[in-house]
């Protein structure tokens, strides 16, 4: 007697997500938006600040003496003048970033259905629109000289 012939391979399902997790914007969450501003900001703040570390040039640390101390003096100021530019730079471009994510949390936890009160809603969309605002009206600028 032969066998039966085996059928096609049963094919695996694949995974679907519930609707409602689909649906409700995953992704945006306030504490987790706000953490990651507040981060920003405190990051924002430490690079500011990297440049005192190693401070400026000091003419106690070169040699009178030489001939070339002026030159390389002066080398060494550009050069940490340079260097607290860009870091000045990059910590106003991590911390409006940080603000703008605050701002826009509270923005779209504003518009979120979810939140309790009325009041609750308007003070978050004031906060969040004063907070945007603030970083358009400061003409915040990102050019560097040369």
């Amino acid at each position: 007697m032969q066998a039966p012939l085996p059928g096609p391979p049963a094919q695996s399902t694949m995974y679907h997500p519930p609707q409602e997790a689909m649906m409700g914007g995953g992704l945006f969450s306030l504490h987790k938006f706000l953490m990651i501003g507040v981060i920003l900001i405190l990051l924002a703040t430490f690079v500011s600040i990297l440049p005192d570390f190693s401070g400026a040039p000091n003419q106690v640390d070169y040699d009178t003496e030489e001939a070339d101390w002026s030159k390389d003096f002066a080398k060494d100021t550009e050069s940490h003048n340079d260097f607290e530019r860009v870091m000045d730079t990059i910590a106003t471009l991590l911390g409006t970033g940080g603000v703008a994510l605050i701002g826009y949390a509270f923005i779209r936890e504003a518009y979120d259905e979810d939140t309790t009160t009325p009041a609750l809603r308007i003070t978050l969309l004031i906060l969040g629109a004063v907070m945007l605002l603030q970083l358009l009206g400061s003409g915040f600028d990102v050019s560097v000289s040369v």
